[in-house]
């Protein structure tokens, strides 16, 4: 079997498809990534792949004036006229050809999304060429308002891999006639688990409240202006809880967006500094997290941190991380008391719903190799 991996993301994508990856070459057949990680402006992590003996190719870099998407221009929703045409003439141009050339041969195709562009457009390729394709879930899933009007999950793959029961449940709605969801859980928590056991206990007596923020504005739900005024109306009503509690506060940002700026803004109001770059090192640098809408919220209560969602305005709390005890909310308006956070550890039981026990890269194998 001649397997294809595709990724646009040289981080979580490959956590979540390297340990299958080297499982399925080990028996015999023949994996090939293939990167579209520049087309997102971020480099192909070309080195592990060849640490790891695994064949690549990646997409060439793009001009040094074309800009990732950043939240501060838009080309308007995902069915505008202008994005549109764009996303149709990058198409025809860049990204088909590229495709076209790399899929040669290969009798599976895995991908983590089918309809955010290029994986929709490419996914309709792969239907017309009568290549199967696999979809392994990249992240938690909920309502996008700028979501195309096919769904992440409904795109048609043979099967869709879900981290857990509460995934499976969002998912099987969605799916295509004859795409079947199945549970594998998540390698990339496999391993963030095991690199976070032994030292869930955070050194150190002052209290750390950490923020971990995403790009809400690329997602739809705001505009890049109004995501900082949600973040500095935070910061602004808790810096008087914060400072009788003689807690420190730090802030962790999604790779694509800006600390300087959310730096500028908290230390208007209350001293901050940022967290470590790595993941890991910054869930395990805090008590307990504030989070806007990301998969960083099961991270921090799987590292038994608990934590605290703000409002979203005209969308509410985004996912269900609501219905999980250890979860404050925050609202656009009204009284919250952030010292529920501290004191005591998250209960798991909420994040074992969403990320299902076992070995996953094991069982994605399976579902690939069968």
């Amino acid at each position: 079997m001649k397997l294809a991996i595709l990724i646009t993301n040289p981080n979580h994508h490959l956590e979540l498809t390297i340990d299958a990856a080297k499982q399925i070459k080990a028996k015999g057949h023949q994996v090939t990534y293939v990167s579209l990680c520049e087309l997102r402006r971020m480099a192909s992590p070309e080195e592990i792949f060849i640490s790891e003996g695994i064949e690549y190719v990646k997409f060439a870099s793009l001009p040094q004036n074309l800009k990732p998407s950043s939240g501060k221009k838009a080309l308007g929703n995902s069915d505008s006229l202008v994005r549109t045409l764009v996303r149709m003439i990058f198409w025809f141009w860049r990204v088909k050809p590229f495709i076209k050339k790399s899929l040669s041969g290969v009798d599976k195709v895995l991908l983590l999304n089918d309809a955010a562009f290029p994986g929709d457009r490419i996914c309709k390729w792969l239907k017309r060429k009568s290549i199967p394709f696999y979809l392994m879930q990249e992240g938690i899933r909920f309502p996008l308002p700028n979501e195309a009007e096919v769904k992440y999950g409904g795109n048609g793959a043979v099967k869709v891999m879900a981290w857990g029961e509460r995934s499976v449940k969002h998912f099987r709605p969605i799916a295509a006639q004859g795409t079947e969801v199945v549970v594998t859980g998540s390698p990339r928590f496999n391993k963030f688990l095991a690199d976070i056991e032994p030292r869930l206990m955070r050194d150190g007596n002052q209290k750390v409240l950490g923020i971990f923020t995403n790009p809400i504005d690329d997602q739809g739900f705001c505009s890049s202006q109004a995501k900082l005024e949600l973040f500095e109306q935070f910061v602004m009503r808790a810096a008087s809880q914060l400072k009788s509690m003689d807690a420190q506060l730090g802030i962790k940002c999604h790779p694509r967006e800006d600390i300087k700026e959310y730096l500028i803004v908290a230390n208007k109001y209350f001293p901050a500094v940022e967290l470590p770059k790595s993941i890991v090192e910054a869930i395990l640098a805090v008590d307990a997290g504030v989070i806007m809408a990301s998969t960083v919220g099961l991270e921090l209560l799987g590292a038994k941190r608990k934590i605290a969602q703000l409002e979203i305005p005209n969308y509410g709390y985004v996912f269900d991380y609501h219905e999980s005890a250890d979860v404050l909310t925050i609202p656009m308006e009204g009284d919250f008391d952030l010292s529920v956070l501290f004191g005591g550890q998250a209960e798991i039981s909420y994040f074992y719903e969403h990320i299902a026990i076992g070995d996953a890269a094991q069982k994605i194998t399976s579902v690939l190799t069968e």
